[in-house]
């Protein structure tokens, strides 16, 4: 029993980093910009599937395509900026909009899935000799500790650009006080257009990612990923990775440690149960700020 709880604790800790990478781009997206990206999981996919078909034609494995997928992912979100930021700014209530505009986005994203790559489920083969490592009686997958590695490494860049760098700098100063940066001279649409494309390229590093933790894809798991990068946002706090990467390994924990005792269907229960308290005691979240509204 302590041996399958300790490897529920490791599980939970790798997806919960991998958890917490899901939930920066839809964070610093809606801090930036209140621009509720629905389509976030979709975009995953989108991401996982591209993967596979770089697989299938020039035999790529899953690491090697996030060096296409991320910048085509940086130029979409670009072109997205172009194409939805302005209008979605100027509507009555820009977060109910760039809610529906994405919801849209994400129902686009599924159907084109469908019909290129059909319904079936995909994968990617595994790049790697072996499969997991054993130490003494603990169990390691391969496949989620990489994912996990290059996740840390991903959130760590993240950081030092947001906290290191005068664009980054600024970034931090949009989600704190919109207004207040506009008149210090702060070009916020620049701003929010690199920070939309950073967000779509996060979005890729992910799906490709996907592809290396588990087995299959189908377009429908879209919809998942979205709900999980909603709840680490909620539990970890807006603005912040380190937020996001805590709400991670909240969530990824509740959900393997919960695993153990009760069957894996429920086990999701747990961290919404988790997330309702949170909620209802601190609803800023673990590391997030009180804010007010006039």
């Amino acid at each position: 029993m302590i041996e399958l709880l300790l490897m529920a604790v490791i599980s939970g800790v790798l997806m919960g980093i991998i958890y917490g990478l899901i939930g920066i781009g839809m964070n610093i997206l809606y801090g930036v910009m209140r621009i509720v990206n629905f389509a976030h999981g979709e975009f995953m996919m989108l991401g996982a599937y591209m993967a596979f078909t770089l697989n299938r034609l020039w035999g790529l494995n899953s690491l090697e395509s996030i060096f296409v997928v991320l910048p085509l992912f940086f130029i979409l979100g670009i072109l997205l900026h172009a194409l939805f930021y302005e209008r979605i700014q100027q509507s009555d209530d820009p977060e109910i909009a760039s809610f529906l505009t994405f919801f849209g986005i994400s129902l686009v994203i599924t159907s084109v899935i469908l019909l290129i790559w059909k319904a079936d489920p995909r994968g990617v083969p595994f790049p790697f000799s072996r499969v997991s490592w054993f130490i003494g009686p603990v169990f390691l997958p391969l496949g989620r500790l990489i994912s996990a590695g290059v996740c840390a490494l991903a959130i760590g860049i993240i950081s030092v650009f947001l906290y290191r760098t005068y664009t980054g700098k600024a970034v931090r100063a949009i989600i704190e006080n919109r207004d207040a940066v506009s008149i210090l001279g702060i070009d916020v649409r620049r701003v929010s257009a690199l920070v939309f494309g950073i967000g779509l390229s996060i979005v890729a590093i992910t799906g490709c990612l996907v592809t290396l933790s588990f087995p299959a894809i189908t377009p429908v798991q879209g919809q998942t990923y979205t709900t999980i990068a909603f709840l680490v946002i909620v539990l970890g706090g807006l603005g912040t990775p380190l937020g996001a990467l805590l709400g991670g390994l909240v969530y990824g924990l509740a959900e393997s440690v919960s695993s153990v005792f009760m069957p894996v269907a429920l086990s999701p229960v747990v961290a919404f149960v988790i997330l309702i308290l949170m909620v209802m005691v601190r609803p800023q979240g673990l590391l997030g700020k009180v804010s007010t509204r006039i």
